[in-house]
Formats: C-alpha cells, sequence, structure tokens
C-alpha cells in the first residue's frame, strides 16, 4: 500500500491552491484499491474540479479526501497482516488430536497394575525398532493390540478396545487417526515413538521388503535394481513421519507448516526413542508404562533383546550407504523434512532425559536409571 502525502491541510497558499486541484488526482490513484473507496476518491475529485477556485472548499475536500484516504490505508493494511496472524499461530500450534487425547510429557506415569491404567500407544514408523519393541512387550507379558491399518482402528473402536482395560499398549502406523478414533478426553493416552534417521530407514526397507516374503509389501521385483535406481525413479515414500502425523497420504506433498506442527506435537506430547540408542530408549519408555522392574520376566527380556545377543525382530543385514554416496544425499533432499525432524528429535532426546529420570526415581513401580 503506498501512501500519499496530501498537502495544504496545515498550511494553504493561493499557489498551492491552483496546483491542488491538478495534482490531487494523482494522489488519489495511489489510494487503496477497494472499490468503495475508489467511488468516493473519484466524487471527490469532480468536486474539486468544479469548485477549484473557491480555496475554502477545495481545503475542506482535500482534508476528507486524505481521511478517505487514510481509512481504506488501514483497512487494507489489516487484510494484508491476517495471514501473517494466522501463519503465526499454526507455528505455535499443535495438532488438536494431540492437545486433546494425550497426556502431556509432564504426566506423572502410573504403576502399570493399578485399575485406572489406559493404554500406552506405540508409533510404529515402519523399519525403526517397532517389531523389536513389540516383541519386548509380550516377552515381558504385557497384552500388546496392533491397529496397522484404518479398518483394524476401527473394528478396535467397535468393540471399546481403550476402555476394556485389558490392553497394555497398542502399536499403531497411523498415530493421527488411532489417536482421533481410539482415545479422548476421559480416555487419553501416552504415546512412545522410536525414530530412525530417514535415510537409514529407507535403505533398510529398501533391502528388506526385496527378501521378505513373509510382507504383505514384499516387493520381488527391487532385487533387479540397485539402490541408486530405487531411490531415483520408485520410492515414493517420501517425508513418511511428517506426512503421518498430519495424516496426509504418501502422494501429498507435504509442507513447512506440517513440520511445524510436528515438531511441537512431539515435543509436548511424545516419549522419543532412538534406534541408535534402543536398550536406554526402551528404558525410558518403561518407565513410561510404569513397569516394576523386580517382575520375574523383566531381567530375561533385557538380556535377550538387549543384553549380549541383542535380539531383534525383522532385522536384515545389507549394504552400508554412507553420507558421502549419491544415494544418500538424494534421499536426504527428497525427505527433507524427515531429516529436519530427526535432528529436532536428537535434541529432545537429551532434553527428556532429565524429567524421565526424574519420573524413575521418584515413583516405587518406575525403573532405575541404568
Amino acid at each position: 500500500m503506498a501512501s500519499c502525502y496530501c498537502p495544504g491541510i496545515y498550511h494553504v497558499s493561493v499557489v498551492g491552491l491552483a496546483l491542488l486541484p491538478l495534482s490531487y488526482p494523482l494522489c488519489l490513484a495511489r489510494s487503496s484499491p477497494i472499490a468503495a473507496i475508489q467511488n468516493q476518491d473519484q466524487t471527490v475529485i469532480a468536486m474539486a474540479n468544479s469548485v477549484w477556485t473557491k480555496p475554502k472548499a477545495v481545503v475542506a475536500i482535500i482534508i476528507g479526501a486524505c481521511v478517505i484516504n487514510n481509512i481504506a490505508s488501514f483497512l487494507s493494511s489489516t487484510v494484508e497482516r491476517q495471514p501473517t496472524t494466522d501463519s503465526l499461530r499454526r507455528q505455535l500450534a499443535m495438532y488438536e488430536w494431540a492437545r486433546e487425547n494425550i497426556h502431556p510429557l509432564t504426566f506423572v506415569p502410573r504403576p502399570s497394575n493399578t485399575a485406572s491404567k489406559q493404554p500406552v500407544l506405540f508409533w510404529h514408523i515402519p523399519k525403526s525398532g517397532g517389531s523389536t519393541a513389540k516383541a519386548y512387550y509380550r516377552c515381558m507379558g504385557k497384552t500388546v493390540g496392533v491397529v496397522s491399518q484404518p479398518d483394524s482402528i476401527l473394528r478396535a473402536k467397535e468393540k471399546g478396545l481403550v476402555a476394556s482395560g485389558k490392553i497394555d499398549i497398542i502399536f499403531a502406523s497411523f498415530p493421527e487417526y488411532t489417536i482421533e478414533q481410539l482415545f479422548d478426553f476421559s480416555h487419553k493416552t501416552r504415546v512412545l515413538a522410536m525414530f530412525r534417521h530417514p535415510v537409514d530407514r529407507l535403505v533398510s526397507k529398501f533391502y528388506y521388503l526385496q527378501m521378505a516374503t513373509w510382507e504383505k509389501t514384499y516387493k520381488e521385483e527391487w532385487r533387479d535394481i540397485s539402490v541408486l535406481e530405487w531411490a531415483q525413479y520408485i520410492n515414493g515414500d517420501n517425508n513418511h513421519m511428517v506426512k503421518k502425523l498430519a495424516g496426509k497420504l504418501q502422494n501429498i506433498t507435504a509442507t513447512e507448516i506440517d513440520l511445524n506442527f510436528a515438531k511441537k506435537t512431539i515435543k509436548n506430547r511424545f516419549v522419543v526413542g532412538l534406534v541408535d540408542d534402543m536398550a536406554e530408549s526402551m528404558r525410558r519408555f518403561d518407565v513410561i508404562m510404569g513397569i516394576n522392574d523386580e517382575t520375574k520376566f523383566y531381567k530375561s527380556c533385557n538380556r535377550e533383546y538387549f543384553g549380549g545377543g541383542k535380539k531383534k525382530t525383522n532385522s536384515n543385514a545389507h549394504p552400508y550407504i554412507g553420507a558421502e554416496r549419491y544415494t544418500y544425499q538424494l534421499l536426504a533432499e527428497k525427505n527433507d523434512l524427515d531429516v529436519q525432524l530427526y535432528n529436532y528429535v536428537l535434541e529432545l532426546y537429551e532434553e527428556q532425559k532429565e524429567v524421565i529420570n526424574f519420573f524413575a526415581n521418584t515413583s516405587s513401580a518406575a525403573i532405575a536409571p541404568v
């Protein structure tokens, strides 16, 4: 919006009065584009042309026109500022389904044997330790529910899975939809999530699905192509984490706004773990679940999955793709939002250590730090 200086309001000279009717249309031409204001301006110009020989009338016209122009400028600037305000609000917000249905990080865990317990939700990100975590909790004697697809989520809702009190932990691939459907203000949950660098996750997926004949998503044809060809022409699973939290399908583009929502949501509502620090991550999850380390299963299951043998489920050996490789760089570029989110999770992982250890040290049912 260009400003317009209207001369003669405070100092009016004879020469100025003579020139104003000629110059003022130029001034008005730079005023607000709002149609109603323009119509008023045209009326003012016509009046000025008819009474330019009358100094007092000209002064009144000038003052009135400037008032109209200032009002138009104010209205226009208010409209222009609104998107900026909305954008800031979006950047500061978390997803509503998380704010309403998930306990905040600072919510004190309850012992797993209490009658008022609610099932914990584990966001299962493919090739990020979810299958190992599932096997571990089953080893611990926990009742594990799996709702990997929207239809199974709706069946769980119909059966009242959450309110039944019969389930300890739910593994879900669609966090947004699962939490919206299964939880509410009266039945809130805690969310656990194990994170892996997006490039490492995708490389693992490529090699795993070309040999995992037992999986519904088995891809025998991938055996005949290189990981670079796959990254260039076939893979469509980009920015997986940001899209899942936004409730977007793979073919929908994720945005910076989605990333900001994801960061805020994870920071305030998720307990994060890292595949690269699996044993410590699972200890933290056990604290949040209120698991007692004196149970007969605890030591043996920890030894089996995180001890010397480190038993893993759905793990497959494959060639290492270093950060210097073009394949790595290409996948990182195509997954730039997920890479940013993962780097943010690394920071949160360090920040959350203090509060998790506080819970462990103050709760008689929690696990002492190792």
